[in-house]
């Protein structure tokens, strides 16, 4: 059985990148456009990792991140942001906001699906 990999961001273009990543090495994407879409997502499918945006409307990267490690239900889903933001301030508000790990685009996808593995 293939494993569900929430991927959230805004822009569409690299929504279908890392849901292209995900699939060519046998994840099964699942998809949002922000953190407040990915919770109705987190509700309806059964998800083993989360690949999130940090700035996105509505709700951004850092509060579906602190959002779901505050849920007993979805806590211990691994997260990994992935963001242009490549500032270590940037780096360091996504791993204490309850991230894993926090990439920096552009990635490659022998890449993504090595942490996802790693996570998973």
């Amino acid at each position: 059985m293939r494993k569900n990999v929430l991927i959230v961001d805004d822009c569409d273009t690299t929504r279908k990148i890392l849901s292209y990543m995900a699939k060519s090495v046998g994840y099964n994407p699942v998809t949002a456009v922000n953190g407040l879409d990915a919770i109705e997502k987190l509700a309806q499918n059964d998800i083993s990792v989360i690949v999130t945006d940090l700035n996105m409307p509505m709700m951004d990267g850092l509060e579906l991140v602190r959002t779901v490690r505050g849920n007993e239900r979805y806590g211990a889903i691994p997260i990994i942001m992935v963001s242009t933001e490549a500032g270590e301030n940037d780096r360091e508000l996504g791993i204490k906001a309850g991230a894993n790990l926090y990439m920096t685009k552009p990635i490659t996808a022998k890449w993504l699906a090595y942490q996802i593995e790693k996570l998973a």
